[in-house]
């Protein structure tokens, strides 16, 4: 189950009046962290069994809490379960996507329209120009906004279409879009530090970048498709 490590602090509880150990993570996170790790850095391709035992040997973690990660998973909708025939990666459905987009624009503008004039901003602009650093970039301003909203239900939503919509910003922001990419990264970025003050601001930039994102989707999930259905035999016998 999906578990928001902010909810206090968005109800206003101040968990530094009940000091408690820190949670010990146990083997199950271990192997969702791993899992999650390679969901995300292009190893597998869109609507790829994941066979727990194959997985197991290749993350050198075994099966009972991989088995935990991949329910977990499922559970979040970051993979696919199948009654009979196990868990899948995502598949790239370009349809699936503007949904998944048209969905976090309201949850975000929903979002922003319930900052409190004291909100600050913390995301820092990325320290660098990699496509990993750029998408990493949106994620955490996307993650940061529907925070505002003090509603774990939101944040759910907006944790998934970061994770489900990763590779496709990683994908414009390694290509020919890359400098529009950034330079949108920027302005939004700018923006945010008058969360608080002009959240109408934020909400121009936030949008636009989503124009941008949505506008290039087409032509992505169709190279995005092409390229791995090609890799897909070698990608296969890798696992």
């Amino acid at each position: 189950m999906w578990f928001c490590e902010k909810a206090a602090q968005c109800h206003g509880i101040d968990l530094s009046k009940f000091p408690t150990e820190p949670a010990a993570r146990g083997k199950a996170d271990a192997a969702y962290d791993a899992v999650v790790q390679l969901l995300c850095s292009h190893a597998l391709v869109p609507g790829q069994h994941l066979s727990d035992r194959d997985l197991a040997l290749k993350l050198k973690i075994g099966r009972t809490p991989l088995r935990e990660a991949l329910i977990r998973l499922a559970a979040e909708g970051k993979i696919i379960s199948l009654p009979q025939k196990g868990y899948f990666t995502r598949p790239l459905i370009e349809w699936a996507l503007l949904d998944s987009y048209a969905v976090a624009r309201e949850i975000l503008t929903f979002a922003l329209a319930r900052v409190r004039p004291q909100a600050t901003c913390h995301c820092a602009p990325p320290n660098e120009s990699t496509p990993a650093k750029l998408a990493l970039g949106a994620e955490a301003i996307f993650t940061e906004i529907a925070q505002t909203a003090s509603n774990c239900e939101m944040c759910k939503i907006i944790d998934k279409f970061c994770f489900c919509t990763h590779s496709v910003r990683m994908e414009i922001a390694a290509s020919e879009l890359s400098p529009s990419f950034g330079r949108s990264i920027a302005t939004l970025t700018d923006a945010m530090l008058q969360l608080g003050s002009a959240p109408g601001v934020v909400e121009s930039a936030l949008m636009s970048h989503l124009d941008l994102e949505r506008g290039a989707l087409p032509r992505v999930v169709q190279d995005m498709n092409t390229r791995w259905l090609t890799s897909f035999p070698l990608v296969a016998r890798s696992l």
